[in-house]
């Protein structure tokens, strides 16, 4: 890469971002963060990394699928065990996941093996979420 041609790339970026910030400093980002949070989690598994190719592997494809769909599971429990409002120091722990998440999407090149932090506080909301709620004997 010459100085000039990133000179170049620069100038085109800077014409890009003046033409629609909105989609540069809003939708990017959040679409960076769905994308990392919504990911199937495929990358420690002899799946096939280009899992959307459905002609190529179907196997893998599929298998991939079940996984995202497993994994918008946890997060539309996590959701509803937000909503009920049964976890202590909750605001807490959705700042953490805003902040991790928002900090992520700032990035040109996030990976989303970043947001597995988050998945342990995914799971202790998605367990408020799915809890009956405890029953007092008397």
């Amino acid at each position: 890469m010459t100085p000039e041609i990133d000179a170049r790339f620069a100038s085109l970026a800077a014409e890009r971002i003046h033409d629609a910030p909105l989609r540069y400093y809003l939708w990017l980002p959040l679409a960076r963060a769905s994308d990392m949070l919504l990911r199937p989690r495929t990358e420690a598994l002899p799946l096939d990394s280009h899992w959307w190719r459905f002609r190529s592997d179907p196997r893998d494809s599929s298998i991939s699928l079940l996984l995202g769909a497993i994994n918008l599971g946890y997060l539309l429990a996590a959701a509803l065990g937000l909503a009920r409002r049964r976890v202590a120091y909750a605001g807490l722990f959705v700042l953490w996941i805003v902040l991790r998440c928002g900090f992520l999407a700032t990035l040109e090149n996030p990976e989303p093996r970043y947001t597995l932090e988050c998945f342990p506080v995914v799971c202790l909301f998605a367990a408020a979420g799915i809890a009956r709620k405890p029953t007092v004997e008397t």
